[in-house]
Formats: structure tokens, sequence, C-alpha cells
């Protein structure tokens, strides 16, 4: 897909190519200025695709609902409850993709 969903607020799903995830040594990026979700062109296995998605679509998760370092467990944990139930109504092809992506 071309975005997702975070609460309310469209991140754009775009590619970096290889040079760029070389030169900042990474799997992927979020950028909350420019809701933007960045990942590599192409991944070792789909287990790591599904992983580095997840984990820059948190990213935004903490901004977007105002996740804080200094929150307690309780907090983080609530909030991740009703983000993640969001993300999964608000993008009824992400339980699919994720879903096929890890079929062995």
């Amino acid at each position: 897909p071309a975005s997702i969903k975070v609460a309310g607020y469209d991140f754009a799903i775009a590619k970096m190519n290889w040079h760029e995830t070389t030169s900042k040594q990474r799997w992927g990026e979020c950028s909350t200025s420019e809701q933007t979700i960045r990942l590599q062109a192409s991944f070792p296995t789909p287990f790591k695709a599904v992983d580095t998605f997840l984990h820059e679509a948190l990213h935004a998760v903490f901004w977007a609902y105002g996740i804080h370092d200094e929150d307690k467990e309780e907090r983080i944990v609530a909030t991740l409850g009703t983000a993640l139930m969001t993300l999964h109504r608000d993008n009824p092809w992400l339980a699919g993709w994720i879903s096929t992506a890890l079929k062995d």
C-alpha cells in the first residue's frame, strides 16, 4: 500500500534505495514531520520486512498518541492496545499482508 493510517494521520510508505539504506545503516525510518515511513526496497527475509515495518509504524504510534519516554508502563500498554486496534481497523490490508508475509 501507498500509506498507512495512524491515529487519523496518513503516513506515506516509501522505499529507500540501496545507497540510502547503506549510508544510513538502517532497515527503515519514520519521519513524523514528513509523515512518511521509509523502508529498504528488499529484505533478506519476510520476517525482517514485517518486523521493520511494525517497528517504524510504532514510532508513528508513539508520536501520534503522545507517548513519552517518562510515561509509565500501564499508560504505554493501554495506549498501545488502543493504537494497535486502530491500526488494524483503519488499515484492513495490514493483517492479510502480515499473514501472507509470514507464511512458511
